[in-house]
């Protein structure tokens, strides 16, 4: 980052942007003699020049969750859990707010006002993207979420519930409707047979039987507490139509509850155009390369349809006595 275009670094190995204004205070934090690094705010900030809404996105909900991607791979390497969020959501509103004229400042308000605290892992941060997400951004537009809300029991249910309070992956905001994603630490686990651990870290029978009935304990807890938490699962996101199965049956627990009104959301989950642009969006993100490779082969399905549709365009449908008869336009 330099002031001004004299102040380049003149070097092959160095690509220059030039900030002549616009910048809040405290943009950068610097490391040692002058060099600076910037903050997570003005991160967030240019990579809005890079980076797709969605993906700009999830690099938000990083920044701002409890998890990090490893820096070499961030796609498939290991994620780090439990750690301190670097900034808020409110912080980066508040930086993009304030600046003024930078690279990427636009796509960076919209995409900050999705934004949420509390992310705990990079499954639940991609599936409350897309849930959070405007209908135009293929997302599902169930309105704003809250992310890891803990709920303390009231003591009359203390005896009926197996923990004191319990904490839900999300909520949609001021309803009790919300998800939890049920799985291992990451996408790409996989289960050993051994009933003992294993040196590649992999679930064991063992502990995946001991997930699953904390998982059905924690359910039934939130329950309890009058909560409807859908659970997800890995196999949801694979499957074809499978998020969009779990988004509609909580827009018909919330209507049902008189929560809201998603009929204009569910109107668009039937159009199949958009529906098969948002799976190929969905599967291009998992981790892994099955869900690229499934991205890559509802492309190509995508695209001979478009195809398909050109070359019956491109001829005129007229009647004779003989029948049928297409002309080429």
């Amino acid at each position: 980052m330099v002031p001004r275009p004299g102040a380049r670094i003149r070097s092959r190995t160095a690509r220059n942007t030039v900030y002549v204004r616009g910048l809040p205070v405290e943009s950068t934090i610097e490391l040692v003699n002058g060099i600076c690094i910037p903050r997570p705010e003005l991160l967030f900030v240019e990579m809005g020049t890079i980076m797709s809404p969605v993906v700009q996105l999830l690099v938000g909900l990083e920044l701002c969750g409890r998890f990090s991607r490893d820096a070499r791979d961030p796609r498939d390497g290991n994620v780090t859990y439990d750690i301190k969020p670097v900034t808020t959501a409110d912080k980066i509103r508040l930086f993009v707010s304030e600046s003024r004229s930078l690279a990427g400042l636009e796509q960076s308000r919209m995409v900050a006002e999705w934004l949420m605290d509390e992310a705990w892992s990079p499954q639940e941060a991609l599936l409350n993207a897309f849930a959070r997400m405007p209908l135009h951004e293929l997302g599902y537009e169930l309105g704003e979420l809250q992310l890891n809300p803990r709920f303390a029991a009231r003591p009359e249910l203390l005896s009926l519930v197996d923990k004191k309070s319990r904490v839900p992956d999300s909520l949609v905001k001021k309803t009790t409707v919300g998800f939890n994603y049920d799985g291992g630490p990451h996408f790409g686990e996989e289960v050993s047979d051994t009933g003992s651990s294993d040196v590649t870290g992999s679930m064991t029978l063992d502990s995946m039987r001991a997930s699953m009935v904390a998982d059905k304990r924690r359910d039934r807890d939130l329950l309890v507490q009058g909560l409807s938490v859908l659970p997800v699962t890995k196999e949801d996101f694979y499957e074809r139509g499978g998020i969009d199965r779990v988004m509609l049956q909580a827009m018909s627990l919330l209507e049902r509850t008189g929560q809201g009104d998603y009929s204009k959301q569910r109107r668009m989950l039937r159009r199949r155009g958009v529906a098969a642009e948002r799976q190929r969006l969905i599967w291009s993100l998992l981790p892994g390369k099955r869900g690229r490779r499934l991205s890559r082969a509802l492309s190509r399905e995508l695209s001979e349809v478009d195809c398909g549709r050109m070359a019956i365009e491109s001829y005129e449908i007229t009647f004779d006595e003989h029948g049928v008869v297409a002309t080429r336009v």
